[in-house]
């Protein structure tokens, strides 16, 4: 038997040069689709955070990212001074400054008027406190005089228990 020549070769390999250049072709157009899809978007994230945690000044209230909340004093380089209350500052890198925030805006209703803070507005107008104390008076007396309870309940049935 005589070896088979050049030709035969060719032909015999070109099938499995056919399926491997389009394993390849697939494989590129994954590798295209996961740069486009997602290493691209999320590089665009992080570049905008960065530039957002950047954007603050003197005079901001920002937060560190220990979780510290101070109004800028100054900036000097990569250092950033803060105050955290009257006469406490102390100074942290630049990037650890998370982000600037915001002043609070107040929550406007309906008709147009900005609600107060812990309040809640009834049909009528009346306004009854949003922190859960259940519309108790202040100081925790439940009396008309002013008298604590003494710890007494009433009971299932609303007559007084001790």
């Amino acid at each position: 038997m005589a070896a088979p020549g050049p030709v035969a070769l060719l032909a015999a390999t070109a099938p499995k040069s056919q399926s491997s250049s389009a394993f390849l072709y697939i494989l590129l157009l994954v590798g295209v689709a996961f740069y486009f899809f997602i290493y691209r978007p999320q590089q665009r994230k992080q570049r905008a955070a960065r530039e957002a945690s950047n954007r603050f000044e003197v005079g901001d209230e920002v937060v560190t990212a220990g979780g510290m909340v101070g109004r800028v004093l100054a900036i000097e380089g990569d250092r950033v001074t803060l105050e955290t209350s009257v006469g406490a500052s102390f100074v942290v890198l630049r990037p650890y400054v998370v982000r600037r925030l915001e002043p609070a805006v107040p929550e406007v209703d309906d008709d147009g008027v900005a609600e107060a803070d812990g309040e809640e507005h009834d049909a009528d107008g009346a306004t009854h406190p949003t922190d859960g104390s259940d519309d108790h008076p202040p100081g925790g007396t439940d009396e008309p005089d002013g008298r604590a309870g003494g710890g007494s309940a009433p009971g299932p049935d609303g007559s007084p228990t001790t």
